[in-house]
């Protein structure tokens, strides 16, 4: 059954409602948030009004089925470790997940295209003017109003989703998409997160990609933005801020066997926690709420355990899914991050799809590096941002890929 469209009159305003979840998530506190909550809360509503099952649903039954693997991993670590409140508070942080189904019903047929491209352009505009006026301004490593690496993070991915369309576009839409893109760049560099600037060239090569796969670019014209895109990257990694912060690294590294204590030295120590701590739990893990945890149990230095011990998480998502859900719940993150991708690849040659499939590759790429060094999944507003892509996407979901996946 397919999914029908909400009244005319109403359907306007709800789109312009979840546009602000992308324009306002990174400099409005808890705009998103509190607008996702509610798009959430009104979709079990909806599901229930219209009698549709998310697990039943053809556009929606797959991506269901993988967010509520990852939740349920998630409670299932905790039930299987030590029970608290505070357990079940840091398992709050994935609710998102257990929301997705209802939400891409909801939002499968009734969220419309072109207004969630402007609200991404929107949105990477806003976080590049935030960015300058902090940075130069204030005097401040750019943040918006969350953390600094989520803003990178998510900053980022705004940027290239403003120009994924860019070669459908008018002239002056054509101006508006580079532009979101330029300060969209300028709140990434002036952010200082050395992870999104590591992901920015892999995003390059997808989007790149996407347009060959879309037939926007001929094997000349992508040879021709493969060398000035690297031109810019190169160039952009001669810039003073980007040099701070490559030499900290090298100075970090090179002081590692006398000083652990530096930036980059407590994530190497980290990751050797984790390393070390892996095969004692390798089914489910310590338990979701048992990161901080974990490494006071298995180091000596007192004050490396207390450095440690406040970073909270170890810095690399596939080693804290590990160390807290153990390989179960490195299965749901992989499944979470790469089953999207080969559900939406046919639906990157349809015209009226592509879009959408874009956004999946862009986001899945952009979440998969981000893990790299820091957590890609453990901060809210990066649930918030990554779910709500996901379930908007689900109006793109092939008729073949169902059937293959299902």
């Amino acid at each position: 059954m397919t999914p029908p469209l909400m009244p005319n009159q109403y359907k306007t305003y709800f789109n312009y409602f979840c546009g602000i979840i992308p324009a306002c998530l990174l400099v409005i506190p808890a705009a998103g948030e509190v607008a996702f909550a509610l798009i959430s809360l009104y979709s079990l509503v909806y599901c229930y009004q219209q009698k549709i099952n998310p697990f039943t649903n053809e556009q929606t039954k797959v991506i269901s089925y993988i967010c509520l693997f990852y939740f349920a991993v998630a409670l299932l670590s905790i039930l299987a470790s030590d029970i608290s409140l505070y357990a079940f508070k840091r398992l709050g942080t994935n609710i998102h997940f257990l929301f997705a189904p209802w939400l891409a019903v909801l939002l499968a047929k009734n969220l419309n295209k072109q207004t969630l491209s402007i609200a991404f352009k929107i949105g990477a505009l806003l976080a590049g003017i935030i960015a300058l006026t902090q940075y130069f301004y204030l005097g401040q490593r750019a943040h918006g109003t969350v953390n600094a690496i989520p803003f990178g993070d998510i900053a980022l991915l705004l940027s290239f989703f403003s120009i994924i369309n860019i070669y459908h576009e008018s002239k002056p839409q054509k101006y508006f998409s580079l532009f979101s893109f330029s300060l969209g760049c300028c709140a990434v560099i002036f952010s200082l997160s050395r992870g999104a600037w590591v992901t920015l060239p892999f995003l390059f090569i997808v989007m790149l990609f996407l347009w060959y796969k879309q037939k926007v670019i001929t094997l000349k014209s992508l040879v021709l933005l493969s060398l000035i895109g690297s031109m810019l990257i190169a160039t952009a990694g001669f810039t003073p801020q980007v040099q701070s912060r490559f030499n900290a690294i090298k100075q970090d590294i090179q002081a590692y066997e006398h000083n652990k204590l530096t930036s980059v030295g407590l994530r190497i120590a980290l990751w050797e926690v984790a390393m070390k701590a892996i095969p004692t739990h390798p089914i489910l893990g310590f338990g979701l709420h048992n990161k901080q945890q974990v490494p006071i149990n298995f180091l000596e230095n007192e004050d490396l355990k207390q450095s440690l011990h406040q970073l909270g998480h170890f810095h690399n998502e596939y080693l804290t899914t590990l160390v807290t859900k153990g390989s179960i719940g490195l299965i749901s993150l992989l499944l979470l991050l790469l089953a999207p991708v080969f559900l939406f690849y046919p639906s990157l040659l349809s015209t009226q799809h592509h879009f959408l499939a874009s956004l999946i590759f862009l986001l899945t790429t952009g979440y998969a590096s981000f893990g790299l060094t820091n957590l890609a999944f453990g901060h809210g507003i990066m649930n918030t941002f990554f779910v709500f892509i996901l379930a908007a996407t689900t109006a793109a979901t092939p008729s073949n890929s169902r059937s293959m996946l299902t």
